[in-house]
């Protein structure tokens, strides 16, 4: 749960979630979502906001103990993370029972930050059941876990906004991230746009001029959309346009979706 607690609100949050309401969003695409969520106040919350955005909710587990909440300031338009409790996220394990219904997917999404991995670990068997493409968000981490999945993964997505103004030139980020996966790499830039290498080419997206409330679940966005135009058979060029069409209205309201 994404908690403005110097505005009295508090939204559904969650990288994987968000991307899973956006893709359920777009025609012709259905998402599930999997993860975990505690028996507390938000957990209800939350579940209630998934029901609502007509998610399955047989994938969601609900555990003793608090759920995952993320203080949230915005300062000139930009999130800014306070604040994080884990919660029942900390070192949450996939159940055994959900493997089976892996392998009926077209396409699955992961979020890897910090210590939030929840089945990250089955990576590696998807890869072995079927040619399911496989996309990971690893938000600004490029350590460890990165060099463990990237090998697996179709889809490698990064957030370098904060490179993009410490001076690290993105272009040259994502040439050397290529050489540990044979699949796309892909970083969104905030305000810079984004960028993505196929190890042939490097492709330049433009982000939208809007007027900017909150930039919370832009990224996001911009991943959903991207893999649907992918998974529609569109190129690198219409599907990051797609990315950024989608990111823009986010920006103009508090939050990633729902909300009170």
């Amino acid at each position: 749960m994404d908690d403005y607690a110097e505005l009295g609100r508090r939204f559904p949050g969650g990288q994987a979630l968000n991307v899973a309401v956006y893709v359920n969003r777009i025609s012709g695409f259905q998402a599930d979502y999997m993860g975990v969520l505690g028996s507390d106040d938000a957990g209800d919350f939350l579940f209630d906001q998934i029901r609502k955005e007509g998610l399955e909710t047989g994938g969601i587990v609900r555990l003793p103990g608090v759920s995952a909440v993320t203080t949230v300031l915005v300062r000139d338009g930009e999130r800014v993370f306070a604040k994080y409790i884990e919660g029942v996220q900390k070192d949450a394990k996939f159940p055994d029972e959900f493997a089976a219904r892996l392998k009926n997917y077209d396409l699955i999404h992961y979020t890897i930050s910090g210590t939030m991995s929840f089945g990250k670990e089955w990576i590696p068997e998807i890869r072995k059941m079927r040619r399911i493409p496989i996309s990971c968000d690893f938000s600004n981490e490029f350590g460890s876990v990165t060099d463990e999945l990237m090998p697996f993964l179709d889809y490698c997505f990064f957030s370098g906004r904060r490179l993009e103004e410490s001076g690290v030139n993105a272009e040259n980020r994502v040439r050397q991230l290529k050489t540990k996966t044979h699949g796309l790499v892909v970083m969104t830039l905030g305000k810079y746009g984004s960028v993505v290498y196929d190890g042939e080419r490097v492709y330049r997206g433009e982000a939208q001029r809007v007027e900017v409330v909150d930039t919370l679940g832009a990224g996001d966005a911009y991943i959903a959309a991207f893999l649907c135009a992918r998974m529609r058979g569109e190129t690198i060029e219409d599907s990051i346009k797609a990315g950024h069409h989608a990111a823009a209205p986010i920006c103009k309201r508090l939050g990633a979706w729902g909300g009170n």
